[in-house]
């Protein structure tokens, strides 16, 4: 069954009022996971709901979600939008219609307007002013700023800095709400690197950006085998991507150690799998690969592995926020006593 999409808006006459919604609109055409996107206005703009309904139901939607990109309850979402679905419902009656939430009172739009608040404030506040040129004097303004932004007073110790570095690599306080960590986590990937285990990484990209020093006096490495001339060979000859195969070829040298992956969606499945079938063995896996294309599915796999893992919930992610969670917890380990 082909599963359409309908973003529900307001309108307004003025057409730069209603370049929003397309633009939320392709966001969410990018992500690949519906059959059909489309943009629809309550009133003052076009397309209107009615017409936009027949469209999905003429490529072949059976079933379709309305979601109203409105903030908060009114008439609109109580009762204006629910008589329109029923509308529809009497015209095509073998359409499966479900009307989503609203936007609604969400900590995450409380974190946007705290970014707008910022952005605003620092603007008046740096007027003139000379900028801080010290590095240590940069991350600690950084910390302090992502402190207030973000509420983590709930958060257990060992999760604080993981989240704040990783904020502060991106940029992105949504860091703060959608990072999951295992109960075991940290303290799995403190005991594994005092113990001289390595850490194993999907890209280079990633391996550059890990703290070496550290990793070494404890006893450990820091592998990528993405590039090697062997895994290039084998990826070739099976089809498969080199970061599947470089998962393959790392199954002994991750054993009790760290894998980080901040790249490719194919390297975490591949390596779910491998721990599945007992080749693979690591004390934590990093699993932070980005993209529209099997991110969320591998991060949504990794929640039912036994070894301990840190994730998150979206198709973000990326080399800087896997180094920034990897190298939080070298940190750690050499503080830790």
């Amino acid at each position: 069954m082909k599963t359409g999409v309908i973003l529900i808006s307001h309108g307004s006459k003025l057409n730069t009022g209603n370049d929003g919604l397309f633009v939320i609109t392709d966001m969410l055409r990018a992500m690949n996971r519906w059959d059909m996107v489309e943009a629809a206005f309550l009133q003052l703009a076009e397309p209107g709901f009615e017409v936009v309904v027949e469209k999905a139901v003429e490529k072949g939607a059976g079933r379709i979600v309305v979601v109203p990109l409105l903030l908060f309850k009114g008439n609109h979402v109580y009762k204006d939008i629910p008589e329109m679905i029923e509308n529809e419902k009497r015209k095509y009656p073998a359409v499966e219609f479900i009307y989503a939430n609203n936007i609604g009172a969400d900590e995450r739009i409380a974190l946007i307007a705290a970014d707008r608040i910022h952005e605003v404030l620092v603007e008046k506040q740096y007027e003139g002013k000379p900028r801080i040129e010290q590095p240590q004097a940069i991350v600690d303004e950084s910390f302090e700023i992502i402190d207030r932004l973000v509420d983590l007073t709930s958060v257990p110790e060992l999760h604080k800095p993981v989240i704040q570095r990783a904020i502060h690599a991106t940029g992105d306080t949504e860091y703060a709400y959608n990072l999951v960590f295992h109960p075991e986590a940290v303290g799995a990937g403190i005991r594994s690197l005092k113990n001289g285990k390595n850490i194993v990484t999907d890209v280079n990209m990633v391996k550059s950006g890990i703290s070496k020093g550290p990793v070494e006096k404890f006893g450990g490495k820091i592998i990528c085998k993405i590039a090697e001339k062997e895994v290039i060979d084998d990826a070739k000859r099976s089809g498969k991507t080199r970061a599947i195969v470089a998962m393959q070829h790392a199954v002994h040298e991750m054993k009790d150690g760290i894998v980080v992956i901040g790249n490719a969606p194919t390297a975490l499945f591949e390596l779910i799998h491998l721990m599945k079938e007992g080749l693979a063995q690591p004390a934590l896996v990093i699993g932070i690969p980005v993209g529209f294309v099997g991110a969320v599915e591998a991060k949504y796999a990794i929640k039912s592995s036994p070894v301990p893992y840190i994730t998150n919930t979206n198709r973000k992610g990326g080399s800087a926020v896997a180094v920034s969670i990897i190298n939080a917890i070298i940190k750690l380990a050499k503080e830790y006593h």
